[in-house]
């Protein structure tokens, strides 16, 4: 899908870090991709993981609490005041993706 144009978010986050962001800029070559780093408290990310049936208990706790040695980012949004949809609009908002920013 990325490849014929349509725009994808792939949700990952590398635990191999720097080296896993090179396979995958590997595996996209020729797509352009943009980094995003969605920082927060990590009390915060390990409550609001706990409120959710989908997600397996602890893996909100790591890389909130890790930094990402070797993984360069374009835009960092934070996540620990504002919602899911709020930190959308300011990662819209800094790449200037006015068609997603109301």
């Amino acid at each position: 899908m990325a490849r014929a144009g349509a725009p994808v978010i792939l949700d990952e986050v590398p635990l191999s870090w720097g080296a896993g962001q090179e396979r995958l800029r590997s595996a996209f070559n020729d797509v352009e991709l943009i980094w995003v780093a969605a920082r927060g408290d990590p009390g915060v990310a390990i409550f609001r993981e706990a409120r959710r049936v989908d997600r397996v208990e602890g893996l909100a706790r790591q890389p909130a609490l890790s930094v990402r040695g070797g993984v360069a980012y374009d835009v960092e949004v934070y996540a620990t005041h504002s919602s899911t949809e709020g930190y959308a609009r300011d990662m819209a908002r800094q790449l200037s993706l006015d068609a997603f920013v109301s």
